[in-house]
């Protein structure tokens, strides 16, 4: 057991060291574009996405996260929604700090990024509608 604890330390530290490519299919959300050489992690597998999906640091979220509560703080305002407190910015922010998808952008999809985003922030904010998460990751 201990030694497979080992391997999958390793790959997530993975300097991720790729001389190589690969043709694979280019992926927009789930949809298949068309063929281009991928290049992959000669010492996990791990394939790089090349494609238009591409993933966000997560410096960009935390953005968004700053955007929503600023509009969450003119809804408090009208009599809407109440304001995003710093507590639950602190657990949103440091729940995606532990999320590999935000971390390792070598093989992420931006689509994915975004869906486990709206799942964080709707864990901690259930009033906080889809598209409105959207409106502003766009």
């Amino acid at each position: 057991m201990e030694e497979y604890k080992e391997e999958v330390d390793h790959e997530s530290l993975c300097e991720h060291a790729s001389n190589e490519s690969d043709w694979l299919a280019l992926l927009y959300g789930r949809n298949k574009m068309t063929l281009a050489p991928h290049p992959f992690c000669e010492i996990c597998g791990l394939v790089r996405n090349i494609g238009p999906d591409r993933p966000r640091k997560m410096g960009f979220f935390i953005d968004v996260l700053s955007k929503i509560e600023r509009y969450l703080e003119e809804e408090s305002k009208k009599g809407g929604k109440p304001k995003l407190i710093e507590a639950q910015k602190r657990l949103i922010v440091k729940e995606m700090q532990s999320e590999e998808l935000f971390q390792d952008l070598y093989g992420t999809l931006a689509s994915a990024q975004k869906e486990k985003f709206t799942e964080i922030v709707q864990k901690y904010r259930p009033d906080v509608e889809n598209h409105e998460i959207e409106y502003y990751l766009e």
